[in-house]
């Protein structure tokens, strides 16, 4: 009578050890819950992923704007929000895009009241990427162009001074229109310039949007001392 009491004893503990800890549901063998996959569990697996990471991030942002709290959501307050899958997709669309200072582009999201079904639209980011262009850090842009073009050079084997004379031209006007070479680095370097001087019609009209000769010429003669320091930077970047 006594073992056949403590086996019962057993084998109910033995099922409360195997129970999910993301949906609750208990087993009885231990593999099994090795093997079991419920959405919860999987989102928990797929927290390290970039986008993901992108997603918390971003939705931690957002809730600290629109529910201020001083205790932090962990990310299983995260995965088990209504819009996880929202937030997880505007996170894979920034990493796909390489999408230019991510904090940012989230604020200017919530600031503003930009649906969180449009966060992954190129028409919006695009709007975002030419304000952010006109007025972020000098050095933070000079230094993701200097990132973008040290990459191409390394790929294509060609020194980083000549990146702008032998890459491809129309892939250059791509990475100026994602904002991944800055105006900073084409106006101020010679072989940007150069480059500015050499391009066709269409593909002018491709980067027009993003490098606005007028409002850059106004731009470069308000802080001379400034533009002097980055033209500097960028001949040692480029010697």
């Amino acid at each position: 009578m006594t073992l056949k009491i403590m086996s019962k004893t057993l084998e109910v503990n033995n099922t409360e050890l195997n129970t999910c800890e993301h949906c609750a549901r208990t087993f009885v063998r231990e593999s099994t819950l090795f093997k079991h996959l419920c959405e919860q569990k999987l989102r928990w697996q797929d927290k390290d992923k970039p986008g993901n990471r992108i997603a918390y991030d971003a939705w931690l942002t957002f809730y600290n704007k629109v529910q201020p709290s001083k205790k932090k959501k962990d990310y299983k307050a995260f995965i088990s929000n209504a819009y996880y899958t929202a937030f997880v997709k505007f996170g894979n669309y920034c990493v796909d895009i390489r999408a230019v200072n991510v904090a940012e582009y989230v604020r200017y999201l919530i600031n503003n009241n930009v649906s969180i079904d449009n966060w992954n639209s190129d028409r919006v980011y695009t709007r975002y990427l030419v304000d952010y262009l006109k007025t972020e850090d000098a050095y933070d842009a000079v230094k993701r162009s200097v990132k973008t073009m040290l990459d191409i050079s390394i790929q294509e084997q060609i020194q980083l001074k000549d990146v702008f004379k032998y890459y491809n031209k129309n892939k250059l006007c791509h990475l100026i229109s994602t904002g991944h070479i800055s105006p900073w680095m084409l106006y101020l370097s010679q072989s940007g310039n150069e480059f500015l001087s050499e391009l066709n019609t269409d593909q002018r009209n491709v980067i027009w949007e993003y490098i606005d000769t007028e409002r850059w010429n106004i731009k470069l003669k308000r802080d001379t001392q400034l533009v002097e320091d980055i033209k500097n930077v960028i001949k040692l970047a480029l010697t």
